[in-house]
């Protein structure tokens, strides 16, 4: 069975772990954001912010700006 993605689990009104808090810090810290690239959740203002409405986590927001 696959796993649900972030945005999959916000949608049916779960909360969904931070994907940079658990991978990076171990640590696990859950939220109702998800970034709309890569559908991971994000905490927000640390590890994603919302622009124009769209979520993006830091990891893809840094990968738009290296494609300049």
């Amino acid at each position: 069975m696959d796993e649900k993605s972030a945005k999959q689990l916000i949608e049916e009104g779960e909360w969904a772990d931070c994907w940079i808090c658990l991978e990076v810090f171990r640590r696990r810290r859950q939220t109702l954001r998800y970034c709309h690239k890569c559908e991971r959740g994000f905490c927000e203002g640390e590890h994603g912010n919302f622009s124009r409405g769209v979520g993006t986590c830091v990891i893809c927001g840094v990968r738009k700006a290296d494609k300049r």
